[in-house]
């Protein structure tokens, strides 16, 4: 979520002016002319003309006076629908911007990028009006719309892009290039555009054709530049490994696989990596392709001061300690205890605000607030309603001799209980949450990777983005040194570097969902039924030197993303050293930088960060105990990883002598304050937009002295009500009364998941980044460290609005990378804001019309891969045919004719030679199914129609655990056996697991003539080629079902080594066993270490007289078109996996570009009505939409059922790196060729007329070609 660059600061200027003067000038402009009307409108004449005729005024780069308001609102509402996925809906609201404000560049540009984007839903409605012609229409528009801008603005980066991405979408690769090539020139350090400009280099010789080996070099260099501005672009990585092996460089293309593995953010397993993607999908294609927001937070309009925040009178806490409590004074602490009195004079008391025991209510931790028999110790209050509280120390287990200097509560088990980690002298503690009741101390679990400390502040943060929460301890000294900690006029001791934990705990299995499913309790998916939290597991963080911080004396830590390239980076304070940046390289690495020009925050107490300049980059700010606020500007300019400089500039400010401070908008005008604790009263700095300018805060506190305060919903309005501790007495609690403005309260939380929608966030959303935006206001927040004292709480984010009455746009962007988007969020309120990721994956489907829609069959010919890697040097072959089973209601004739699709939404191609679908009519009674299943080895399916009359089901059914599964096994419904363990990391395998059928004697009369079929619904989830490589070469092998029966002795018999297995999604699979089931007790086991899911099991009984019965009526492909379609969203229709295919919803997808020609689009039935190896080549993001006639067909007699069966031949191949010729169409497959991959790598079929005849004529579109009309 790009939230500044210059072109985006220039926009906010511009804007300014409108908003100051009601007028702008005009930037570039051409000579395009006005529409003029060729006839009055009724009722008028022809206005008149000039003899002469006046040249027509050139638009103007501007929003008409009058018309502001509904193009902001307009406007506002088209970038929120786009990072909602709803293109058509923002291509409305963008039509309404332009319509009102023609000559707005920014009102074409965003049109263009909605149109951009509902290409694909174009396409859908295509295939309901029989307009094909609207897809490319629809991009027609878009180039027509930034070639108009590029005639006005030729230098205008986001035209030039974006005309890119559709040239190349179409196919016009060198047209593309020259767009692509343009953005670098303009913007050097953006590496969309370096990634883009390399996957349109094309052949000199061929501009058609992408490059080719002798571009290698070329290539690399470019995509070399974009890794220089973004180490993460997972799709240069890859590229840049497949650039290395044509230029000759296998070495380095191996080693870059490997760390595109690494950091792949699309892995399901062991988590999500942590790179970026740059697919054709909103949001992920580059800066230069979201939707410009020019009305940014207006620079130049004049500061108006609001109202100053209002508090109700002081109270203080209602609350009874226990006895022989009192409460801590400023003579109390001698001794051992001496330091903690000159820590408070430096920092502040530690507060932590929380809901501890989950009643909703925020309870309050206080640190070494109270004097016991046993000396100062911590105390916890919880929130009993009407400013009554209830000391709940003891009952909660604490120490009545725990003396902390700080507190950060964070549910770091992720178990839905917010835990505690206390530091303080020698004996810092980690205390878990255990049911809301009480704590419970598992600090002996933790390794101290140091001596003992004098530890100041602890942060709870996700540093190595892996969706759970990390631990963060600030160390001043080492605890023997304590004495001479903070004392006046005396040298820092010696220092300590400071302790990082890593958060390695693990979700419980749940029963009946796959390992990558599990999910601890507080982020667990709905549907996913997880009932405790993660293990705990935190571990020193070991072999990262530079993330400790060195050994200094440590004053504080703010976490943010400083260099702004989406990962938390560390900021830290020291008193011995100056400040450094602790920059994030992902996957566990730190690397410390040196700031450009060393900010020399001196005696600082503490750190945190909030956007004062709003223009949506994190600065810093340190209050100072004796001397003046210091504020920073983050002025850091995103070039590439290696030559980006952190620098900082001062922001005037002017409060002094406070001991701690909070980022938050006391007078909710839009911009962050700051509250601070002074010696003696809270203080705030007002955001006058170019300086923070401290101001009293008049809230009738009447004490000489104060030890710490926070800002924390006490009263459960949301809206924070000010807690201040004074010396000797209760907690004194000042309600928030507001100030006339409007606020937005948001409580975020993160989620893990894995299909559809790839989630990986923390509980708490720590480290995410909220930007709310509308006319006159942006407010950016970051979700880590917005308080500089001792305490971490949990709790709403609430966000100032001015006067407007609702948030436009809350955008979040969460840890895990993932963007959303809420529109029209009301005000003055808390919501609760939960991840969800709208933006989905897919895989190659058949669908069939229903009368109504069409529907998901799932995959097939999966069987019929070229190139799969079996094993290190072992390739499986492929099987060309396969039958797929229709049943009555998922196909139904319309206008004459049966209607199915066959969609390549992925990185794939498949050879589709024939299709025949066979209209079968079955007698009464009689039920069908296919001799089908995926047997790589063993008796090969016949594909033929088999009948019966009598199923015999098992009389018991158990998985190989001895759990009963005889339900499960019953139906066909989509619950499946599932309770058996994957192999993390490797997709597709598993532990050994299977079922049990037992059938008693149910089996026992049948002969050795009798034919007895196993029938097995069920899917499978394949593993890829690099997967099994990656299992080879750690000694596993894959072991496909094998069945095998009870001996008298209770051994086991293998009855079929080869049993093979459902080809991909849901399908019902059938084995002949006939002479191997009868005689007595017959027990079978199906065992294997795939990713197999069973769902039905029973023995058929075949029936000759049923089969001989059967009518069968086979129907030759009538029409045939090829063209494009894009990316259909999986979904889950029970919450059950696996996931199907909605045809309806489609969005562009980032699709691999292999190498060769694809087969044109349009009529390709030709190709589909023989088996004569002239195949329809359909690639990536490809639909070929089919018809069978269906008006010849006998009519079904009385009783009887009609189904069908698709006969399909082909194959199909995928873009695994490790799939043989994965970036390659060609060779074309044909029947009776040798093994692939060939031995001779020039091995082709041979080529006969009518052959050559078929490449010229229809293996003509370079990969990844133009838009086609369906």
């Amino acid at each position: 979520m790009p939230l500044d660059t210059s072109q985006h600061r220039r926009w906010v200027r511009f804007v300014a002016l409108i908003v100051m003067l009601f007028a702008a000038s005009a930037c570039q402009s051409g000579d395009e002319p006005t529409e003029i009307p060729k006839s009055p409108p009724p009722g008028q004449s022809l206005p008149k003309v000039a003899e002469a005729p006046a040249a027509v005024e050139p638009l103007k780069d501007e929003i008409p006076p009058a018309e502001l308001d509904a193009v902001s609102t307009a406007h506002f509402r088209g970038l929120g629908l786009m990072e909602q996925y709803e293109y058509r809906k923002a291509a409305e609201a963008f039509r309404d911007v332009r319509r009102r404000a023609p000559g707005w560049i920014a009102g074409s540009i965003n049109l263009a990028i909605a149109l951009l984007n509902d290409s694909g839903a174009q396409a859908s409605e295509a295939k309901k009006s029989g307009d094909g012609a609207a897809v490319q229409s629809h991009f027609d528009e878009a180039l027509n719309l930034l070639q108009g801008v590029l005639d006005r603005d030729p230098d205008n980066r986001h035209a030039h892009f974006c005309r890119g991405i559709i040239l190349e979408q179409q196919g016009a690769l060198d047209r593309a290039h020259t767009h692509f090539r343009r953005v670098t020139e303009l913007d050097p350090n953006d590496a969309a555009a370096w990634y883009w400009t390399a996957s349109t280099l094309t052949d000199p010789a061929d501009p058609t054709q992408p490059a080719g080996p002798a571009q290698a070099k070329e290539q690399v260099e470019l995509l070399t530049k974009a890794l220089a501005c973004d180490p993460y672009l997972t799709p240069a990585i890859y590229k840049l490994s497949f650039a290395y092996r044509l230029a000759g460089e296998p070495a380095k293309q191996k080693e870059l696989l490997d760390r595109w593995r690494e950091i792949n953010p699309d892995r399901q397993q062991p988590v999500p990596g942590p790179g970026n993607s740059a697919e054709k999908v909103y949001g992920e294609m580059g800066r230069y392709a979201l939707g410009m927001n020019p009305f940014g937070p207006a620079e130049a309009a004049k500061f108006a001061r609001a109202a100053p925040p209002k508090f109700d009178r002081p109270e203080p806490f209602h609350v009874k300690l226990a006895d022989g409590d009192r409460w801590a004074g400023r003579g109390d602490f001698q001794g051992k205890h001496a330091v903690i009195d000159r820590v408070r004079a430096r920092f502040g008391a530690g507060v932590a605000t929380f809901d501890a025991d989950g009643d909703g209510k925020t309870d309050v931790y206080l640190t070494s607030a109270v004097i016991g028999p046993k000396g100062p110790h911590d105390v916890l209050l919880l929130n009993k309603g009407d400013g009554a509280f209830e000391d709940a120390s003891a009952a909660f287990g604490l120490s009545p001799d725990q003396a902390s200097l700080g507190a950060a509560a964070a549910d770091f088990d992720a178990d839905r209980r917010i835990d505690l980690f206390l530091t303080g002298v020698g004996g810092n503690r980690l205390l878990r949450n255990k049911d809301g009741k009480a704590f419970e101390d598992l600090t002996a679990s933790l390794k101290n990777p140091g001596p003992p400390a004098l530890s100041l502040a602890a942060r709870w943060l996700d540093l190595d983005q892996d969706g759970d929460l990390d631990l963060y301890v600030v160390n001043y000294t080492a605890a023997e040194h304590a004495d001479k900690a903070f004392i006046a006029g005396q040298p820092a001791p010696p220092g300590l570097a400071n302790s990082v934990y890593r958060n390695d705990g693990q979700p419980a299995a749940i029963p009946g969902s796959p390992a990558p499913a599990w999910a601890p309790l507080a982020v667990a998916w709905e549907n996913v039924k997880a009932n405790q939290g993660l293990s705990v597991n935190l571990v020193p963080w070991t072999g990262m030197e530079p993330l400790l911080g060195g050994v200094t004396a440590h004053t504080g830590v703010a976490a943010c993303d400083v260099d702004g390239d989406r990962d938390i980076d560390l900021i830290l304070t020291a008193d011995s050293a100056p400040s450094v940046a602790v920059l994030n390289d992902r996957l566990g690495a730190f690397h410390e930088v040196a700031l450009k020009d060393a900010l020399p925050i001196e005696n600082a107490s503490g750190l945190l960060t909030a956007d004062f300049d709003a223009d949506g980059r994190p600065d810093l700010a340190a209050p100072s105990a004796n001397g003046r606020l210091q504020v920073w500007r983050n002025t850091t300019e995103r070039s590439t990883a290696a030559d980006t400089q952190i620098t900082f500039e001062k922001f005037a400010a002017n409060a002094e002598n406070w001991r701690s401070a909070v980022a938050f908008d006391m007078d909710l005008d839009g911009h962050v304050d700051l509250l601070g604790l002074s010696l003696d009263a809270p203080k705030w700095s007002r955001n006058e937009r170019s300086r923070l300018a401290a101001e009293p805060l008049p809230i009738g506190i009447e004490t000489p002295a104060l030890d710490g305060l926070a800002l924390v919903d006490l009263a459960g309005d949301a809206l924070p009500d000010l807690l201040v501790l004074s010396p000797g007495a209760p907690p004194t609690l000042a309600r928030a009364l507001g100030n006339g403005n409007h606020w937005l309260g948001l409580r975020l939380g993160g989620h893990w998941r894995v299909k559809p929608e790839l989630m990986r966030t923390n509980s708490h959303a720590v480290g995410a980044r909220v930007l709310v935006q509308g006319q006159g206001i942006q407010v950016a927040y970051d979700h880590t460290t917005p308080d500089s004292g001792l305490g971490q709480s949990i709790g709403p984010v609430v966000l100032g609005l001015g006067s407007r009455q609702a948030a436009e746009l809350v955008h979040v962007r969460w840890p895990d990378g993932v963007m959303q988007c809420e529109l029209n969020v009301p005000c003055d309120q808390s919501m609760v804001l939960s991840e969800n990721n709208r933006k989905t994956g897919s895989c190659p489907v058949l669908f069939t019309w229903n009368g109504e829609r069409f529907v998901c069959l799932g995959d097939f010919l999966g069987g019929g891969g070229m190139g799969y890697l079996v094993a290190p040097g072992v390739y499986g072959q492929p099987d060309r045919d396969e039958s797929v089973a229709i049943a009555a209601d998922q196909l139904r004739a319309e206008q004459g004719a049966f209607r199915i699709s066959i969609t390549e939404p992925m990185d794939e191609v498949a050879y589709l030679d024939k299709l025949t679908l066979d209209v079968v009519d079955r007698p009464p009674g009689a039920s069908v199914a296919l001799d089908e299943r995926f047997a790589p080895t063993g008796p090969r399916p016949t594909g033929g129609l088999l009948a019966w009359r009598r199923a015999v089901e098992p009389a018991k059914a158990t998985d190989l655990a001895g759990r009963d599964m005889a339900e499960a096994l019953k139906h066909w419904d989509r619950r499946t056996v599932d309770g058996f363990a994957l192999r993390n990391g490797w997709i597709g395998y598993a532990e050994e697991h299977g079922i049990v059928l037992d059938f008693g004697d149910r089996l026992s009369g049948f002969g050795p003539d009798n034919r007895l079929v196993l029938c097995l619904a069920g899917w499978v989830e394949y593993p890829y080629s690099q997967t099994n490589y990656a299992a080879a070469t750690a000694g596993v092998s894959l072991k496909p079902p094998v069945i095998e029966r009870r001996r008298d002795d209770g051994t086991w018999q293998v009855i079929e080594p080869h049993a093979g297995y459902p080809a991909g999604l849901p399908r019902m699979t059938t084995l002949d066993l006939t002479g191997k089931l009868g005689g007595g007790r017959c027990v079978l086991r199906i065992r294997t270490n795939m990713e197999c899911y069973y769902d039905q099991a029973f023995v058929a009984v075949r029936d000759a007289d049923a089969e001989r019965a059967l009518k069968v009526t086979s129907l030759p492909v009538a029409r045939a078109v090829l063209g494009h379609r894009g990316y259909t969203r999986e979904i889950s229709p029970d919450g059950r996996l696996p996931l199907v295919y909605d045809y309806d919803y489609i969005d562009p997808a980032p699709l691999a570009r292999m190498s060769g020609r694809l087969t044109r689009y349009g009529d390709v039935a030709k190709l589909l009505q023989s088996d004569d190896d002239q195949h329809c080549v359909v690639g990536p993001g490809d639909e070929a939409r089919i018809e069978f006639a269906a008006l010849d067909l006998p009519a079904l007699p009385d009783g009887w059922t009609r189904s069908y069966v698709l006969r399909s031949i082909g194959y199909c191949k995928d873009a695994d790196p490790f799939t043989a010729g994965s970036d390659t169409v060609e060779p074309l497959p044909w029947r009776g060729m040798p093994d692939f991959p060939f031995a001779d790598p020039k091995t082709e079929r041979p080529r006969d007329p009518a052959y050559e005849r078929y490449l010229r004529e229809y293996q003509t579109r370079p990969a990844g070609g133009p838009e086609a009309k369906l």
